[in-house]
């Protein structure tokens, strides 16, 4: 479905922040990336859906190169990657009902959006994802008077109204207390495995990587230094991508 080739992302600043990172994600995979803060992992998903534009090489998304598109071409493609960010990008006055109703904004158009005119069935699939993250009975109710685990899980709702073939999801679970922080990978695997979504997730703990990730990617100084399977990660390894004076924390 996704294959990064040579993937190479330099700033204006001369920050070079990826280096030639080159792998392939099949259909239906719950992917994960690890790697210290600052490795690349959330510039790697923004150029994976052209919220930044990569210096060079080519991502191939079902065989076409998005890195060479332009216009509706570009947008087209964008409405199929859906992204659930760290700190939720919720209007928080706004009921979850229309928050969810706002992922359908590249077929319903900004003005409709802002006076609200959706039709019915925009409105039943919003209801359908608002159950699929749990949260029926809740669809009237303000964003901003929601947990934070909660706003996460709309956030969710809302991505997935594009009907997108793969969810990037970039450090969902950072702002998150342990507990929620399994509630909301929860909700991401029940996307990937019900509905059949790739998912791409940038996250911190080996722990929620080893029960959640089907396979893992692990960036150091914006390139790539593993490609393999979550249970893989030894002792070793662990030291190799976050440091020899790095300690793991758990999350139960």
């Amino acid at each position: 479905m996704l294959e990064i080739k040579n993937l190479n992302k330099v700033y204006p600043n001369g920050y070079h922040a990826l280096h030639d990172i080159s792998f392939s994600v099949p259909k239906g995979e719950f992917l994960v990336v690890i790697g210290l803060s600052g490795s690349g992992k959330s510039t790697m998903l923004r150029c994976i859906n052209r919220l930044h534009d990569p210096t060079g090489g080519e991502i191939l998304f079902h065989g076409v190169d998005t890195t060479k598109l332009k216009g509706a071409s570009l947008r087209k493609i964008r409405s199929e990657i859906g992204m659930v960010f760290q700190h939720f990008n919720l209007i928080p006055r706004r009921s979850v009902m229309a928050n969810v109703l706002s992922g359908n904004l590249s077929r319903t158009g900004i003005f409709k959006s802002i006076l609200g005119i959706y039709s019915a069935e925009d409105k039943a699939l919003a209801m359908k994802y608002i159950g699929i993250v749990g949260l029926s009975g809740k669809e009237r109710n303000r964003a901003d008077n929601l947990s934070g685990g909660q706003q996460q899980r709309v956030a969710i709702a809302r991505a997935l109204m594009q009907n997108p073939k793969i969810l990037l999801a970039d450090e969902p679970v950072a702002s998150l207390d342990p507990a929620t922080s399994h509630s909301v990978m929860q909700y991401l695997k029940k996307v990937n495995e019900e509905l059949g979504v790739t998912v791409i997730c940038n996250l911190h703990f080996l722990s929620l990587v080893r029960q959640y990730a089907h396979r893992v990617v692990a960036l150091k100084g914006g390139k790539l230094i593993y490609d393999g399977k979550p249970l893989e990660i030894s002792e070793e390894w662990f030291k190799t991508i976050y440091g020899e004076d790095a300690v793991e924390v758990t999350i139960n």
